[in-house]
């Protein structure tokens, strides 16, 4: 069930609100009578499908980029690539 609710009434009912997005439901935010923003329940992906998900992505450029240079570089990790330029 979706409900609307105002700005004001979901800053006092936080908690209520967030118990509802965690059992499923969706909730809009709306100022002045205006959906603003939706609260729904995250999807979570287990890493492994990601980095499936990430693997078909790049296969899929590669094949887009037939003659060009893969990608990812065969050399660097994907994980290599993410923190590039990152200050540890």
């Amino acid at each position: 069930m979706n409900e609307t609710i105002g700005i004001a009434d979901a800053k006092a009912r936080l908690s209520e609100l967030i118990d509802r997005v965690e059992a499923g439901e969706t909730v809009i935010i709306a100022r002045n009578g205006l959906p603003v923003a939706e609260v729904r329940p995250v999807r979570h992906v287990s890493p492994e499908d990601a980095v499936k998900k990430i693997r078909a992505i790049a296969k899929r450029v590669s094949k887009r980029n037939l003659g060009k240079a893969s990608w990812p570089p065969k050399d660097r990790s994907i994980r290599d690539i993410a923190h590039e330029g990152h200050r540890f």
